[in-house]
């Protein structure tokens, strides 16, 4: 799951200017594509992990898996920027769900040395995905085009989805704190703000702005 997340975020880094060419989006709308899924991936990973505590990993985990591969077949298939940036909004939600399970149930499953070992295999896994993210990336993108830098994960997504039924047990804390609702959400808008600010303002007008304070 871990992988498929983190490689996913670098090759589309790669493939941005072939989206750019191909949807006639402007440099916004593809800063966007990297920001939307960055943004929902930041502002749920935390929330997610308590979320899994309280309704089950592995139920979690699924809906992560689900959302991620949906969201990328979205991508894959989008007519143009806006659709692109919204489904790579959801990817980040649907990254978010995997990531926080993913390490709670290597938690669960894996005790002492082999606890150890698990999340050093898991920490390589990490590692080997962000550095082969770019040269794979460029490889779909110039190959077969930017969409199968999206459209491969939906292969993938559906056998981690079926392995995750029949290997990964349920699991819950029995001692799960409630979800932080309300920071959940100043958190988000505040990143969104700033995210905002920094991709548009100066397309709406922060020189006009400043002009009209003064």
């Amino acid at each position: 799951m871990c992988f498929m997340i983190m490689l996913d975020s670098n090759i589309v880094a790669v493939s941005l200017p072939s989206i750019a060419r191909d949807l006639g989006a402007t440099i916004s709308d593809i800063e966007w594509a990297v920001s939307a899924y960055v943004l929902t991936f930041a502002a749920l990973l935390m929330p997610s992990g308590t979320l899994a505590d309280r309704l089950g990993r592995r139920r979690i985990a699924l809906v992560g898996l689900s959302v991620f591969t949906l969201s990328s077949l979205l991508c894959g298939l989008a007519p143009g920027a806006l659709i692109l940036n919204i489904a790579r909004a959801v990817q980040g939600i649907g990254a978010a769900l995997q990531l926080s399970t993913a390490l709670a149930i290597l938690s669960y499953e894996f005790r002492g040395p082999d606890r150890a070992r698990a999340f050093g295999f898991w920490g390589t896994v990490i590692g080997v995905a962000v550095a082969l993210g770019p040269l794979v990336g460029g490889i779909i993108t110039s190959s077969f085009g930017w969409r199968w830098a999206f459209l491969v994960n939906v292969p993938i997504g559906a056998m981690l989805v079926a392995l995750a039924v029949s290997v990964v047990e349920e699991s819950r804390d029995p001692d799960a704190v409630r979800l932080d609702l309300v920071g959940m959400v100043l958190f988000g808008g505040g990143l969104f703000c700033l995210v905002w600010a920094l991709i548009d303002g100066n397309k709406a007008g922060w020189r006009r702005l400043l002009r009209a304070r003064r």
